[in-house]
């Protein structure tokens, strides 16, 4: 059944054939996914058409043009990654359409590829997940990161997003900021420790590199039942210049996760087995490129991304909820409060975290012998 008019936009990039379905596809954020099948006559299709989010990526033409630099360049180094068509014999890789309202809006369209369910809490899955995303950066280190446009301002400057939730708070324009007041303290006595690396790294401590910025687990999609699972990396749409240990510390945030409570009074922990997985998975890909540096932020940057996160679900919550998609009016406040709960858990647990990691890069050195 259709549930939108996809139909003019595939017309706009020249594809035949009618639309026999259309499927909203929920596990994004922030652009909205549409799974559509065309029928051109005895033949069936699928591709992914999206609305990109305005107020999240304000600049398609730039957002695209990353995209298509940082995939042809992962295809010459023989990495897949769906591919994002052009519209006819223009180039571009988006489309500007108006809707029922006049108001112009933006879309793409990217390859459909199918894959199959598999357990985010599974060792041999993540860190299977992990390589496929160390792999990525690994790949991209022959890449000029200047070359790439600023997409996102300060996507991953975990000082800038503190100043930006501060000021959110201040601002005030929903009313919500006094209802988060102990939010708000919590995130303010984990600042200085969060927001370290990227102190350093704007203060040039750690090299210049091109990242993908989204590493969570739901961007990896797996084509296999079997390990090695056929792990794809999707969902540039973030990738810029950045600082690798983003990268590694997303991934662990997304699966290293164990939840429990309620929304109102959220329990998270860090699960050690997990970090090891990821930390494994990455590292073997990407040891042999980083500085002793970049490696000794890896894992002061898990608080770092995690704090960001909360206080960025915050900032928006305090906003208006203008960024992430919604479910219900709280949801920016609750995701707040539990990633909250893991950067205290995390935190805690800081010398843990960096034996463990040790340990696997010890590991990786002696079998390397």
């Amino acid at each position: 059944m259709k549930t939108i008019g996809t139909e003019r936009i595939l017309r706009r990039y020249g594809i035949a054939g009618s639309v026999v379905s259309e499927e909203e596809l929920c596990g994004g954020n922030v652009n909205l996914t549409y799974k559509v099948t065309v029928r051109d006559g005895a033949s069936f299709k699928t591709y992914l058409v999206q609305k990109i989010n305005a107020n999240a990526l304000p600049s398609a033409k730039d957002c695209a043009r990353n995209m298509a630099l940082v995939t042809d360049h992962l295809e010459r180094h023989g990495i897949r990654t769906p591919k994002l068509y052009a519209v006819g014999r223009s180039g571009e890789r988006f489309v500007s359409e108006k809707n029922a309202f006049g108001v112009e809006e933006e879309w793409r369209i990217e390859e459909y590829v199918s894959s199959v369910a598999l357990s985010p809490e599974n060792p041999t899955v993540i860190r299977e997940m992990a390589r496929a995303f160390g792999r990525c950066n690994a790949a991209l280190s022959d890449l000029n990161p200047g070359l790439l446009r600023e997409t996102v301002q300060g996507f991953h400057d975990t000082y800038a997003r503190f100043r930006q939730l501060y000021r959110a708070a201040e601002s005030d324009v929903c009313g919500r900021a006094d209802g988060v007041r102990a939010e708000l303290a919590a995130l303010k006595a984990l600042e200085a420790d969060a927001c370290r690396v990227s102190v350093a790294y704007t203060a040039g401590k750690y090299p210049i590199r091109v990242t993908h910025n989204d590493t969570k687990f739901n961007n990896v999609l797996f084509t296999t039942e079997e390990p090695p699972y056929g792990a794809v990396v999707i969902d540039f749409d973030t990738v810029m210049a950045g600082m690798i240990a983003y990268d590694f510390a997303d991934s662990v945030r997304s699966v290293a996760k164990v939840t429990g409570g309620s929304p109102a009074e959220p329990t998270a922990v860090l699960d050690a087995a997990r970090f090891r997985a990821v930390a494994e998975g990455y590292l073997a890909e990407t040891a042999a490129i980083m500085t002793p540096a970049e490696s000794e932020a890896m894992v002061p940057c898990v608080l770092a991304v995690t704090a960001e996160l909360s206080a960025r679900y915050l900032t928006d919550y305090l906003a208006g909820d203008r960024y992430f998609k919604i479910a219900y009016p709280e949801q920016n406040r609750d995701k707040a409060r539990l990633n909250l709960a893991l950067a205290q858990n995390i935190a805690s647990r800081s010398e843990e975290l960096a034996n463990i990691y040790a340990d696997v890069l010890a590991g990786l050195s002696e079998s390397g012998r």
